[in-house]
């Protein structure tokens, strides 16, 4: 328990059985632990040594094997097997600071039961030279978010809710997020319902992941086209619901894009075109192929079987 309050940790995995290690082991180096863990492993083989893993005594811990694919899907079914009123959630290529947990969960109460949490995302060691991490969010002062915003500030890799909140908003749409036809934005999409509900989205830079760099520099431009992708699925789920602030959205997005390409070498300029490019497909699918929407795909941009 953490101030009296007993909390939930729930990670989600797909054939990374290394990062998921390591990123559960952060946490059990924790200043506090959670009062469960929840892993809901989508790989196509069990995770042996996490599967027979023995947790602190103060501890449950649960591992989840899952034939569906999808980060939405595999968050939805941690959600459902939650047992306690507080909930964290990391994914498992991150690693969380000895004081994460603390940090994150005194946080969420101080914000009152209106509000979610969200950290600070900072790139961890590169695996090998060039790699890199992707979604990071590196400000150093708090910000409370709320109502109609031009930019997408919760990440759902470093997040704190109450359950009830979860139960109120609804799950994450599963048709959108890796492992998806539109492999991205699940965060985006989520952030944005909760502001449409009347949450609130704190922005706590005390609490630190580190998430890994292990793609790699070779596989840039299409995680770039991915991620647009997936921005562009989101964006054309609430074109489409008849929601025109997204082009407000829209040309904020670009502004930030261009003011990067102005800035940035080849490698960045090319990447922001490929996000561009991403967003288009993205939206024209979402739009004009609604037949497509539910479709799952089983390799990751990196052309790995992970996310």
């Amino acid at each position: 328990m953490i101030d009296g309050q007993p909390v939930s940790l729930l990670i989600s995995s797909r054939n990374r059985p290394t990062l998921l290690l390591a990123a559960i082991q952060s946490v059990l180096k924790g200043s506090a632990l959670p009062d469960e863990m929840v892993v809901v492993d989508q790989s196509d083989n069990v995770n042996e040594t996490v599967a027979a893993l023995m947790p602190p005594a103060a501890m449950t811990f649960r591992y989840i094997r899952s034939a569906t694919t999808g980060i939405s899907r595999s968050r939805n079914i941690a959600f459902r097997a939650a047992r306690h009123p507080l909930i964290v959630v990391i994914d498992d290529d991150c690693v969380v600071t000895r004081t994460w947990l603390e940090d994150i969960v005194r946080a969420l109460l101080a914000a009152g039961p209106t509000a979610v949490v969200t950290g600070r995302v900072l790139a961890g060691e590169q695996h090998e030279e060039g790699a890199f991490a992707p979604s990071l969010h590196l400000a150093d002062e708090p910000v409370t978010f709320a109502g109609r915003i031009t930019t997408d500030p919760l990440a759902t890799f470093n997040f704190a809710l109450h359950a009830a909140t979860y139960a109120a908003v609804g799950p994450f749409d599963t048709r959108i997020g890796p492992g998806t036809r539109f492999p991205s934005s699940e965060d985006n999409d989520y952030g944005y319902r909760l502001l449409l509900a009347g949450y609130t989205i704190v922005f706590e830079p005390g609490a630190v992941v580190h998430h890994q760099a292990w793609r790699t520099a070779a596989n840039y431009v299409a995680v770039r086209y991915a991620y647009g992708r997936g921005q562009g699925g989101y964006y054309g789920k609430h074109l489409a619901g008849g929601d025109w602030y997204m082009l407000r959205k829209l040309a904020h997005a670009l502004g930030r894009r261009a003011r990067r390409m102005a800035a940035g070498d080849r490698l960045g300029v090319m990447g922001e075109l490929a996000w561009i490019g991403g967003w288009v497909a993205g939206v024209a699918t979402w739009l004009l192929r609604p037949g497509r929407l539910d479709d799952r795909v089983t390799r990751s941009p990196d052309g790995s079987r992970g996310w």
